[in-house]
């Protein structure tokens, strides 16, 4: 396959309508200059940095992959400087890393590429100007320390100029592209503290939307008495009543730019893009035309879209089905059964760490930061194909089979997290990816995959942990065997099985010999030595599934259903005097360890229980132990 270099596009928290532009124009030059684009964004940014927040930013630490030869960073998608600033530091570490600001002066080394706003900001004016004949024109535009704020009062300047317009004194204002300094103006015009314009432009959709309904609470009439536009369309512009006034950013010649850029940077040559874009006015009632047919079509459209994304989504309960699941394979399907939730997505796979489901005893032991070299594509789905559990290298970025060898693809990388655990990356590709961004139910589509990857594996730590804490419950501390609730467990199912089958029942009931006299001269540790001993004895003879358990101090029991034939006690006995022998001789205690045993071998037919035969055994085994010290007498 051929080994094409990736370009990385850097987001913050998106939003649909201004990043999809901006992805457009750098997927499309990306794909005629054969790079692969890989998309790296997070869905919350916040002032407070929670854990939910830090698990959803370490899918940056994806950027350091050996694939990856530079990057556009998209700024003001990164409205939270601490994470911006974070991003940053994890970039300026990667050696010879070529990158450029989208929308940005650039800082750290990097250059920035800017929107052509000042001639886009001009469409708006001149429109003003010349549509509706207003002459008294204020310009609103954002803080003086932002660059771009600046570019478009120039396009506002130009504009005028132009027109033969007089620009006073305080007909530019200087404000925060929000709402604080629009509110402020609409009261300085109504309360007569500053003249009454024909028309307002602002810098941006926010300030003019709040401007607009601020006039209107304050009693003025717009366009009548204030006209009013924007600019950079927003959704909000085209839904507000009455509608605003806007224009287009060239959001996707600028990504084109970026990438003819960032080409230069990485292989010294030149390229430009096919056309050039300088923004396309949409008219509103704000300024005194009527509502832009076309783009409210398209915006109920894609309204209807995500309303239909989302009943779609909470009708199918994806994430109960995925926390239902019982294995990993049952998990992949039902994901598989989900995909349809991703509008046009292509290729999708799931990528956990090689360890995210390990056991360990400190929960709160696990990765934070980064990703496992060793990574684990838990599922990989093209269209009817699927694959499941197959091993890659973090480093390459990629998962088997996501990219296609005749034309370069752009890949969607989002973290899969529980709070700031990190279990692994998610990729999605779509059919048409220079149009296709993640909706907002994508967001939706994640958190349930991770919530549920994280309730799988606490399913699996709780079950070892019942499984260690019952083990404890039916064996014995000091030998390894079977306890006396043990036997009470398994001696019933062993019986049972042997009458079912018809097959013959072992009952083995020993005893240690001479514990007291043990513990008494040499010690208790002694005596738990000579217990220790007497219990591997035994196990030597368990070769085909007997149960061996220490029912008391230095009582023991072996039990089982087997083809047994009639030799089986002088086996055993065998097994356990030469075990102890061989101990005994090598071991230099001043006492021997020997053991007493009574056996019952026999079909099952004409007994009620595991009672009469144990109690048979014991009578055995009682009589063996006399026999043993006469004998040593």
């Amino acid at each position: 396959m051929k080994q094409r270099k990736t370009i990385a596009v850097i987001v913050g928290t998106t939003d649909g309508l201004f990043h999809s532009k901006c992805l457009t124009g750098i997927i499309r030059q990306a794909k005629k200059l054969d790079y692969n684009i890989a998309v790296f964004s997070v869905f919350t940014l916040n002032e407070f940095m929670s854990k939910h927040q830090a698990g959803e930013e370490n899918i940056y630490s994806l950027l350091k992959s050996k694939c990856i030869v530079g990057g556009v960073f998209i700024d003001y998608s990164f409205w939270v400087d601490k994470v911006r600033q974070k991003v940053l530091d994890i970039i300026c570490s990667i050696p010879n890393f070529n990158m450029v600001f989208f929308d940005n002066a650039g800082s750290r080394g990097f250059e920035g590429i800017f929107p052509n706003d000042r001639s886009g900001f001009e469409q708006v004016v001149n429109h003003l100007i010349e549509e509706h004949g207003y002459k008294k024109i204020y310009c609103l535009t954002g803080g003086s320390e932002y660059p771009i704020s600046h570019i478009r009062a120039s396009g506002y300047e130009d504009a005028m100029i132009k027109h033969g317009l007089e620009i006073q004194e305080g007909y530019i204002i200087y404000g925060d592209f929000w709402t604080m300094r629009a509110t402020k103006l609409a009261q300085e015009i109504a309360d007569g503290t500053i003249e009454k314009p024909d028309a307002v432009v602002c810098a941006n959709d926010k300030s003019a939307v709040t401007l607009v309904d601020e006039l209107i609470r304050h009693g003025l009439r717009v366009p009548e008495d204030v006209a009013v536009a924007g600019y950079d369309l927003g959704t909000e512009s085209m839904t507000n009543d009455p509608s605003v006034t806007s224009c287009t950013r060239p959001d996707e010649y600028t990504g084109e730019r970026c990438i003819c850029r960032l080409h230069k940077l990485i292989t010294g040559e030149d390229t430009e893009p096919d056309c050039k874009d300088e923004g396309v006015l949409v008219r509103g009632e704000s300024c005194g035309c009527h509502r832009d047919v076309n783009f409210a079509r398209e915006y109920n459209i894609a309204k209807r879209f995500e309303q239909d994304a989302e009943n779609n989504f909470r009708r199918s309960f994806m994430q109960e089905s995925l926390m239902a699941t019982e294995s990993f394979d049952e998990f992949a399907q039902w994901l598989i059964e989900h995909i349809y939730l991703i509008r046009n997505a292509e290729a999708l796979a799931l990528c956990v760490n090689k360890d995210w489901d390990l056991f360990v005893e400190d929960d709160n032991d696990y990765l934070r930061e980064g990703y496992q070299k060793e990574m684990k594509e838990m599922l990989f789905w093209y269209k009817d194909t699927e694959k499941r559990n197959i091993m890659f290298d973090s480093e390459d970025l990629y998962p088997p089979g996501m990219l296609l060898d005749e034309r370069p693809v752009a890949c969607f990388f989002n973290a899969v997290h529980f709070e700031d655990r990190c279990l692994g990356y998610h990729v999605v590709r779509f059919d048409n990816d220079e149009e296709s961004f993640p909706e907002n139910g994508y967001h939706t589509w994640i958190s349930s995959l991770g919530v549920s990857l994280e309730f799988m594996r606490m399913q699996e730590r709780m079950q070892l942990m019942y499984n260690r804490a019952f083990a404890s419950s039916v064996r014995d501390g000091m030998t390894g065997l079977y306890n006396r609730q043990g036997y009470e467990m398994y001696s019933k199912e062993v019986f049972k099985a042997a009458k079912e089958r018809g097959t013959r029942l072992l009952v083995v009931v020993a005893d240690l010999d001479n514990l007291k006299v043990i513990n008494d001269n040499y010690g208790h540790a002694e005596g738990d030595n000579a217990i220790t001993v007497a219990a591997r004895a035994l196990q030597t003879c368990c070769g085909n599934g007997e149960y061996c358990v220490r029912s008391g101090g230095d009582e023991f029991i072996i039990f089982g259903t087997y083809d047994y034939d009639n030799a089986i006690p002088i086996f055993y006995r065998s097994r356990i005097d030469g075990y102890l022998a061989r101990y005994n001789s090598a071991s230099e205690k001043p006492y021997s360890v020997g053991m007493s045993t009574g056996f019952f071998i026999d079909f099952v037919d004409d007994y009620e229980d595991m009672d009469q035969c144990f109690k048979i055994a014991d009578e055995r085994m009682y009589a063996n132990k006399i026999a043993r010290k006469k004998g040593r007498k």
